[in-house]
């Protein structure tokens, strides 16, 4: 019998795990009477600092399965206990656990055949069957046709010109569906320098498989190596680094993963899985990329956030059930606040811009008290509450993104759509969308994305009416529902998957529509609802780690939701407050812009940013030095690079100025990129 408040389960030292994840198993029996309030803890600790802590209540026959990555047990030992806080009397029996080396999944194809130079991957079919033609000295043809498709291949490589650039046609021969559209490349008897998705660099130990998104590598041989870099009109490139093979992506799924709720009045919870590209017969797909032969250098690289900030975290909050003093709690500290230069705490105090979606009108006139009976009037839209379009444009003034959640809480019509849509334009102009109340009924707003938004045979077809109104940024809901990379989280750690297992998953920045490229989608994993534990979901090691892994992080809230248990509010004295602990948790944000470490921002600007960087051109000179070309029609505010070495910036032989700073022996410089400036970065 125990009534210790801690009781020892297990420590497990470095020398007991290898350099891949770890799995654990853990099983116990636990004897006690009535309800117990002890948890079975895991924890790293550095010294006297935590590194990694988490509990799970225990429970009379407890089992628990789970991944670690191996390097926190660099710090120091993972320690297994039962935290007894009330001093109850437990017996722990038949305990035991395993902890052994797992592998990641791959996402590369199997069984290639890597004894060509260049070969194609289309589906589960490998092509390597050329007929070459040299047009002319600086031009080579290649040409292939299959079963599927008539693939063309043209390289362009100048004398003296260090850049080989190559483009792709394909005219498909019958109906098909992409899974997976590439160009395999092998390499031989070199090194690898990966320029990873997260913006870090591997040299020395590459990992077995590399999802790279549109980053790219180096392949060092002797005293020169092959670049590939900001490969902008491929998919993805991916890098099977253990047989030294480069996936250069055209169309991969996993690109653009999408899924499709039909309408259906037997069933709910139900949806496709319409990730692949469906092309028909005399249809064509190009791509293009280009290749550099230098000397060693290394290269510098675009981070994904302005300003010389290393990492972006945006608060993207759906409207639900909401009451125009919820919504002055979260953003301006408390209800009684109807001033943004006069909040107390929440966003607006923190400064911290939100993505805030908005319903349009409420022709069904839907109330709050459902959810919960102190809030007994409509929940908030535009159109029926003109305090709530008041404070809306006080936010917008402050930087936030208003956008729609569809127009209404249940399915609109074609004729609603339009004005809410011509309304939002004109007063709030984002380029904006976030999909409502999906599922299967036909009250599960059909103009959804996931719904029937994309088919022009519908009459809640959307796609028409969001270009015509300038919207183009659309929320994408497939890794909520499908989530494919639950089993990878860590430690409730904000990421998902969490990026220090491991480079191979395919997680893209964000999506290029594989239905129109002028659309752009982006992805949240989860809802975050952080409830009574904001100290704990974001406290600092957590944001640390978003910022260690230079991520993006896009959080899915519902800040104003009209109960405690999900919105981000309490009741003090009668008010209606933001909650404590989430100032607490956006004060520690604030602190981390202070340092440019972690940039709040919104949808809008980041997707602006990525747009831009999508339009820069990277090549290379014949004293290697990297040529930057900045396609853009304006500038590029903050335009921000980091390398492992100095940088200097030339344009037109005259040196230009920029910020700097250091990041862990690596250097980040920024500067305002005009609209088609030419840069050379020595």
């Amino acid at each position: 019998m125990s009534q210790d408040m801690y009781m020892n389960v297990f420590n497990i030292t470095e020398q007991q795990c290898g350099d891949k994840p770890m799995h654990l198993k853990l099983g116990l029996l636990a004897d006690y009477q009535g309800d117990t309030k002890a948890v079975v803890t895991l924890s790293v600790k550095d010294g006297k600092k935590t590194i990694y802590w988490d509990g799970f209540p225990l429970k009379h026959d407890f089992s628990l399965e789970m991944n670690i990555p191996s390097y926190l047990l660099r710090y120091g030992p993972l320690k297994c206990t039962v935290f007894n806080p009330n001093k109850d009397i437990i017996r722990l029996d038949s305990i035991n656990y395993s902890f052994e080396e797992t592998c990641l999944p791959s996402f590369v194809p199997e069984s290639l055949d890597i004894t060509q130079p260049i070969s194609l991957y289309l589906n589960d079919n490998q092509y390597f069957d050329w007929k070459r033609i040299e047009t002319d000295y600086s031009t080579v043809t290649l040409l292939n046709e299959n079963d599927f498709a008539r693939i063309q291949i043209d390289i362009f490589n100048a004398v003296d010109d260090p850049n080989v650039r190559y483009e792709i046609t394909a005219e498909f021969l019958k109906d098909l569906e992409i899974s997976r559209f590439a160009v395999l490349m092998p390499f031989t008897d070199g090194e690898f320098t990966v320029y990873r998705s997260n913006l870090h660099v591997d040299t020395v130990a590459c990992q077995n498989e590399y999802y790279l998104d549109q980053e790219g590598f180096s392949y060092r041989k002797g005293e020169k190596q092959i670049n590939i870099y900001h490969p902008k009109s491929l998919s993805s490139i991916q890098l099977d680094a253990k047989s030294s093979v480069a996936i250069l992506n055209i169309d991969y799924e996993l690109d653009h993963p999408m899924i499709h709720y039909p309408a259906r009045t037997d069933t709910v919870e139900y949806y496709e899985n319409i990730s692949k590209r469906k092309v028909k017969a005399g249809e064509k797909m190009t791509a293009s990329f280009d290749m550099s032969y230098t000397k060693i250098i290394d290269l510098p690289r675009f981070m994904p956030v302005w300003d010389g900030y290393e990492s972006a975290i945006i608060f993207t909050e759906h409207a639900d059930w909401t009451d125009i003093r919820t919504h002055r709690a979260v953003c301006f500290g408390n209800e009684s606040v109807t001033n943004a230069d006069s909040a107390v705490g929440g966003y607006v105090y923190y400064e911290i811009p939100v993505t805030k979606s908005v319903f349009y009108n409420n022709p069904d006139g839907i109330v709050n008290i459902g959810q919960n009976r102190n809030f007994p009037d409509y929940h908030c839209t535009i159109k029926t509450d003109t305090a709530f379009f008041d404070f809306l444009k006080q936010l917008k003034d402050r930087g936030f993104e208003i956008c729609l959640h569809t127009p209404e809480q249940y399915t609109t019509n074609k004729s609603n759509l339009n004005e809410a849509l011509a309304f939002m334009k004109e007063n709030f102009g984002s380029p904006t969308w976030i999909d409502h109340g999906y599922n299967n009924s036909f009250i599960n707003n059909r103009e959804d994305m996931v719904c029937d938004g994309l088919n022009p045979y519908s009459p809640y077809y959307a796609l028409d009416a969001w270009r015509e109104n300038g919207v183009r940024y659309l929320w994408n809901a497939a890794y909520e529902e499908m989530k494919p990379f639950n089993e990878w989280q860590f430690g409730h750690n904000l990421q998902r998957p969490y990026p220090f297992f491991g480079d191979a998953m395919p997680h893209p920045r964000y999506m290029r529509a594989p239905f129109d490229n002028d659309i752009l989608m982006w992805a949240t994993d989860y809802t975050l609802e952080p409830g009574e534990s904001w100290n704990y979901y974001l406290n600092q090691n957590r944001l640390e780690a978003v910022v260690d892994s230079r991520s993006v992080f896009i959080a899915h809230v519902y800040s104003p939701w009209v109960t405690t248990a999900r919105g981000f509010w309490d009741m003090e004295n009668g008010q209606i407050v933001a909650k404590n602990d989430m100032n607490q948790a956006f004060e520690r944000i604030a602190k981390l812009r202070e340092q440019r470490l972690m940039l709040p921002t919104t949808i809008e600007k980041f997707l602006k940013y990525q747009e831009q960087l999508y339009n820069v051109d990277y090549q290379y000179d014949n004293e290697s030095n990297i040529i930057l070309i900045n396609n853009n029609d304006d500038t590029i505010h903050g335009f921000t690079l980091i390398s492992k070495s100095p940088m200097t910036l030339v344009e037109n032989q005259e040196v230009i100025p920029f910020s700097s700073r250091n990041s862990n022996e690596e250097y980040i410089i920024w500067f305002d990129f005009g609209p088609h400036e030419k840069i050379i970065v020595k």
